[in-house]
């Protein structure tokens, strides 16, 4: 009876583990604990004004998701490179994460894209201590800069070279960390891949309130400008319901108390087929990440090359 007892109790608590999870938040001008190297974004600073975004899970090929400076990089890919090349320990640890061999860190690199959050977006983060790779979940700031993979889903946070994983599945979250101006939990995004492979990327540029085409895997030089898209900030693909809460503290600049934290629900949608394919399907979400699906989608050809990309629900934020 002791053990069937004891058995129970250690079930109860493994269960509200995975129920609640613990999340940092970063703000951009952090490198977090841990961090793999301390190398510096360049280029680009935040891109602000945000994306006005309704929180859950958005798809990387959602036009407004992203923001940079047109013909500029806003991460130094070579100098990370370098150090991962160079310090066998620390690169080892971070092609784990990322799941390649170590002998392919130049290639994968240099097949992200360098972009500039959008919206506060929630991660699975991953530092480096005492030889291996540590793992958190976090919440990047809008303005971090990041490189994203062929299917819109952040890699890698530039400011720390740390490796990026999707985050994992929780009902409600408690932030810790420092706080920044304009946080809601109910407004964090977590990005799940594109339905096919991206061949460019729809950015906004702050600096000059454009938009520009930035191939996949190119660091700026390639940027080419693109018309005003007719919808301009990225929208979850799913219908919400708000169920799950989830409190913040930290130090700093400090919140505290209670703020809804998870949404849920289905939708469904098809898309003409265009270079990024989309097609129709159901999608899940919540604020606080685990999110399967890709919602329908429709298609506009930039001027700034051919092919269709992906465009989410109509909004009028820049």
């Amino acid at each position: 009876m002791v053990l069937v007892a004891l058995a129970t109790a250690l079930s109860l608590v493994l269960a509200n583990r995975q129920a609640s999870a613990q999340v940092l938040l970063q703000p951009t001008g952090s490198t977090g604990p841990d961090p793999f190297t301390t190398a510096k974004t360049t280029g680009a600073g935040p891109a602000s004004p945000t994306a006005t975004a309704s929180g859950g899970t958005v798809s990387g090929n959602a036009v407004g998701l992203y923001g940079g400076s047109t013909k500029v990089s806003s991460c130094d890919v070579p100098q990370l490179q370098s150090f991962l090349t160079t310090h066998a320990d620390k690169g080892t640890a971070w092609a784990q994460v990322e799941g390649i061999d170590t002998g392919r860190i130049p290639d994968y690199l240099h097949a992200l894209t360098p972009v500039v959050l959008r919206t506060d977006t929630r991660v699975t983060n991953h530092g480096f201590r005492d030889g291996s790779a540590t793992t958190f979940q976090s919440v990047l700031q809008s303005g971090t800069a990041v490189l994203v993979d062929r299917q819109g889903v952040p890699r890698v946070r530039c400011a720390c070279g740390n490796p990026l994983t999707p985050p994992s599945a929780a009902s409600s979250a408690h932030f810790t960390g420092t706080t920044w101006s304009g946080f809601q939990a109910d407004r964090v995004v977590t990005v799940s891949p594109a339905p096919s492979a991206l061949e460019w990327v729809v950015l906004y540029d702050p600096a000059t309130g454009t938009w520009f085409v930035r191939p996949v895997g190119t660091h700026g030089g390639h940027d080419t400008p693109t018309a005003h898209p007719s919808s301009t900030s990225p929208s979850a693909s799913a219908s919400t319901s708000t169920s799950a809460s989830g409190s913040s503290s930290g130090s700093g600049s400090p919140s505290t108390g209670s703020s809804s934290g998870s949404s849920s629900g289905s939708g469904s949608g098809s898309g003409s087929a265009g270079t990024t394919g989309p097609g129709a399907g159901t999608a899940t979400g919540g604020t606080t990440g685990g999110a399967t699906g890709n919602g329908g989608t429709s298609t506009e050809v930039p001027s700034g090359g051919g092919g269709a990309t992906t465009a989410p629900a109509p909004a009028t934020s820049p």
